[in-house]
């Protein structure tokens, strides 16, 4: 890497200040790092809505599409109207399941991080 890599300029003070004894080592603490917060905020995202709703996405998402079709209510949303109820349990099914998803993925970022740690 050259000077001006920017790369290199981040990694340069964590080499400088002791930190990590290498490159390598600086990019996989970070690394690491920012996989690590990301799987919590995806994790505390789909736990909220789990603790919210006391089921499980793909339950939600078939009491969402029962609420649509006015076969069923989400005792959680009880209180709003109808449009609002409906509005409110299709942002939270679609903001759930894109957590889900997302968790899903980092969790198989940390997964293939902890084999390049280990080899």
């Amino acid at each position: 890497m050259n000077e001006t890599d920017p790369v290199k300029k981040i990694l340069t003070p964590f080499l400088t200040h002791g930190i990590c004894r290498s490159e390598a080592e600086a990019l996989h603490l970070l690394a690491h790092g920012y996989v690590q917060h990301q799987v919590k905020r995806y994790a505390d995202r789909a736990e909220h809505f789990r603790s919210l709703y006391q089921i499980s996405v793909d339950q939600f998402a078939r009491q969402v599409a029962a609420l649509c079709e006015g076969t069923e209510e989400i005792s959680v949303l009880k209180d709003l109207d109808r449009h609002t109820r409906i509005m409110q349990a299709e942002d939270d099914l679609e903001e759930w399941q894109a957590a889900e998803e997302f968790l899903d993925r980092w969790r198989a970022v940390e997964a293939d991080l902890q084999h390049v740690a280990a080899a």
